[in-house]
């Protein structure tokens, strides 16, 4: 796991806090956890997605 040692600060409407709240106690983790592992999988998931669909585009055109 990687080091934490940087802070960031956002605002949530109180809608998104509840969620936030309710998520991550559901899954038995903290709101900070759930909120890296939002950043991760939106960042890293779309970005291996895309690559993935330029490959096989790009063994369409070779084809």
């Amino acid at each position: 796991m990687a080091k934490i040692d940087k802070r960031f600060q956002i605002l949530l409407s109180e809608e998104e806090q509840i969620l936030l709240k309710n998520e991550a106690s559901r899954r038995g983790i903290s709101g900070g956890e759930l909120i890296r592992m939002a950043l991760k999988n939106e960042i890293i998931q779309k970005s291996e997605l895309l690559r993935r669909q330029a490959l096989v585009s790009l063994t369409e055109i070779l084809d």
